[in-house]
């Protein structure tokens, strides 16, 4: 049997779907937009840095988002609750959220901990 032939028989790889980095950024923006429109937000977020992170014990992502919102109670409100808030992303943790100044718009800054349910 030659090395071609095994390689026709041979068993297909178990396909594993990995999510890029800037995929990371997305998926974190619509479900803070989710999480602010259930809050009575609108919001526009769009992600303008993902940087790997890590620490002795996660790995992860620093993920900055340029914010827009209208100004007014909804928004400050969703914004003042922002870090103690639970926003479900399967597997995934948001470690810590800042709320930045960037001129004279807002961006937020997340630490997102990778697979962090898994142990």
């Amino acid at each position: 049997m030659t090395a071609f032939v095994r390689i026709d028989h041979a068993l297909a790889s178990r396909t594993v779907l990995r999510h890029r980095p800037a995929d990371r950024g997305e998926r974190l923006a619509r479900a803070l937009v989710a999480h602010a429109a259930r809050m009575g937000c609108t919001v526009r977020l769009s992600v303008t840095m993902v940087e790997p992170w890590c620490s002795a014990t996660f790995s992860g992502s620093v993920i900055v988002l340029a914010l827009d919102a209208s100004p007014g109670p909804a928004s400050s409100n969703w914004l003042a609750n922002l870090p103690e808030a639970d926003i479900p992303l399967g597997r995934d943790l948001i470690a810590d959220i800042a709320v930045e100044p960037d001129g004279t718009r807002r961006r937020l800054r997340v630490l997102l901990c990778l697979d962090a349910a898994g142990g």
